[in-house]
């Protein structure tokens, strides 16, 4: 398939799948879906997998490479996450012992000023309980990358709602679900970093260091880098600050667009943060400190 079709294709795919939501999988939908190559379906939480380069992270650092050198479970991974915000709270004055009691100390909610770990934490939870009482309303978006006989999926779009469910049946009690939850596959050479970059930076709370790891990506994406299947250190993402845009109209107007129609001095100074140390980064990720103080660092 030329480029300019592929590109056609890929297109057709994202429309299909901006506002798709649970109710709608099934009937029409489903027909469409097939007629372009997708297959929805149910799938067992243990068969899926985050992107570990996906730009915005929802683990710690450490607990976020663990996890993908298969250090930790899932399972795992949200309990290191919980042990830190125990940490965290205890500090401040207000230990829980389990997670629902998130729940029942809200009523200091409003004035306390949370730590990260416990404001990731009280957002996963959140978001589970919605979940429980409501079911999921947007489905994930995976890629089919089985071999052979072994079946595994990867999540192009839906890592928080991942996380959650797994929050949801390992964490909260009396929770009696099946483990299935519902996506829609796509095939692997109709993966898209940039329909991942849209659904980045339409939620709020990407950080900057987040936006430069999206900007790398999709440069690299568009140089004909080869994107990685497995975790990577930030020297990855700082292939991309010998990269421009020049003499690439067109990808420029589409990663400008994905990157949330920023301008492209606004995309030069994200780029710009790869050049931070690996500590700065951590540190400016984990405490969502914004570009324009960053900025000043470098």
């Amino acid at each position: 398939m030329s480029k300019n079709g592929k590109h056609t294709e890929l297109n057709r795919i994202d429309a299909l799948l901006a506002s798709v939501t649970e109710e709608m999988l099934g009937g029409e939908f489903e027909t469409e879906a097939d007629s372009q190559g997708l297959r929805v379906e149910r799938i067992l939480l243990d068969l899926i997998r985050p992107d570990p380069i996906q730009p915005r992270r929802m683990l710690p650092d450490d607990i976020h490479h663990a996890f993908h050198n298969n250090q930790l479970t899932p399972s795992n991974a949200l309990r290191e996450m919980v042990r830190k915000a125990q940490v965290t709270a205890r500090q401040h004055g207000r230990p829980f012992s389990n997670v629902m009691d998130l729940i029942t100390n809200e009523d200091h909610a409003e004035s306390a000023s949370y730590s990260p770990e416990e404001s990731l934490l009280r957002e996963l939870l959140t978001l589970a309980l919605t979940i429980r009482d409501d079911g999921q309303v947007n489905p994930l978006t995976v890629v089919d990358v089985s071999q052979g006989v072994s079946f595994q999926f990867r999540i192009e779009t839906g890592e928080r709602r991942y996380w959650a469910s797994w929050l949801l049946r390992d964490f909260v009690p009396d929770y009696h679900g099946d483990g299935m939850v519902p996506c829609i596959i796509v095939p692997p050479d109709t993966a898209s970093p940039f329909r991942q970059a849209k659904e980045n930076t339409a939620r709020s709370g990407l950080s900057a260091i987040a936006l430069a790891r999206q900007a790398a990506l999709l440069l690299l994406a568009v140089h004909d880098y080869e994107l990685p299947e497995y975790a990577v250190n930030n020297d990855f993402y700082r292939q991309a600050l010998d990269l421009h845009l020049r003499g690439k109209p067109k990808a420029s107007v589409q990663i400008l667009a994905a990157m949330g129609g920023i301008s492209k001095m606004h995309f030069s100074r994200i780029k710009a943060l790869l050049g931070l140390s690996d500590e700065a980064m951590e540190l400016a990720d984990l405490h969502q400190i914004e570009e324009r103080k960053l900025r000043y660092v470098l």
